[in-house]
This record gives C-alpha cells, structure tokens and sequence, in this order.
C-alpha cells in the first residue's frame, strides 16, 4: 500500500522489520509527542512495535483502518492514516503525528490532503472526520487548512495520562472536497 503525494513525500505500509527505526522516531520526539499523544509512556522497547505494527497490517487489510508511515525522502518521519473506517456509513477518522523537525514545513497538511483524496476516490468515503485537543494549535491547523468545517468541541473528550482535555471535531465530506 502507497500514496505517492509528491517526489519527496510518500504514505506507505510500515514493515515490521522497520520497528527499530519506528521506536527510535518516538524515542527522540518522545517530549514532543507526549503532550497530545496518550500512548508514549507505554511505548520503551522497539519490540513493542512489531506486533503493533503487525495489526496495522491486519486491520490495513480488512480496511478498518489505514495506518500508514509518513516518509519524507524515503525517511520515516511520523505516521498519517485513517484511525478507524466505518465501512457502512462511509465515513474515516484521520489521525497523524510527525517528527518535530519535519513540522512546520508543510509535510502533514500534504500527507493528509493525499490522504482525503485517497479516501474519498479509492475507498469511497463520504465524510472525514479530524479530531484534534482544542489546545493544540499545530494539529487543529491542518483541517482548517484543508476547509474542513469544526462542527463541534467535545467537553472531556480525551484522557492523557493525569488529565482530560476538551477536543474539537472537524467533518470533510465528499461534496464539500468537490467544490
């Protein structure tokens, strides 16, 4: 599985043989990425990437999700994809986090504009949903860059490690992507 989003950019199926290189990503962003992501404590050896990535493959395969690797330059450099894929109502939630020295230089909102024309003409989507903590300005830039429409904040929606935060939804559907 690929998305070829330009000459320098593309999403791809992480191997389990690149585990080591995944666990070193999150090691050294680990300060970065903890603060809105709730599972980075959990994660200290480069084992436990093998059977997670191991599922991503199976669910990629059964098309529930679409976890797919950020590569830039043929680097890793995060993970962009659709968390979950109501196959029923058409419907995929996107999630993604980068490395810090990749952001601010355009790379996700690219991945992620790949990644809504991929679901909407590949998979068939109607709408697409981003979820991002109302604090967290770099993630909630994207969708809004993309014109997705923030339809809500949602009070308490998310629990990282001691807390919870408020979280705004965003919605893209296909007629919407279209015009």
């Amino acid at each position: 599985m690929k998305i070829k989003i330009s000459e320098d950019l593309e999403l791809k199926q992480v191997q389990v043989n690149e585990r080591k290189e995944m666990f070193n990503l999150i090691d050294e962003n680990r300060a970065q990425l903890r603060e809105w992501l709730p599972w980075v404590d959990f994660m200290k050896t480069p084992e436990q990437y093998g059977p997670i990535i191991k599922e991503w493959i199976e669910t990629n395969d059964a098309r529930s999700a679409l976890t797919l690797g950020v590569y830039y330059q043929g680097e890793l450099a995060g993970t962009c994809g659709f968390n979950t894929i109501d196959g029923l109502s058409r419907r995929g939630q996107i999630g993604y986090w980068l490395a810090e020295k990749y952001t601010g230089t355009g790379t996700m909102s690219k991945a992620v504009e790949g990644l809504v024309n991929y679901g909407f003409q590949e998979i068939g989507l109607h709408r697409i949903e981003i979820i991002a903590g109302t604090e967290n300005i770099k993630s909630r830039k994207i969708p809004e860059r993309l014109n997705f429409t923030q339809e809500a904040v949602m009070k308490d929606y998310e629990f990282l490690y001691d807390h919870y935060h408020d979280c705004a939804l965003y919605r893209l559907l296909k007629t919407e992507w279209l015009t």
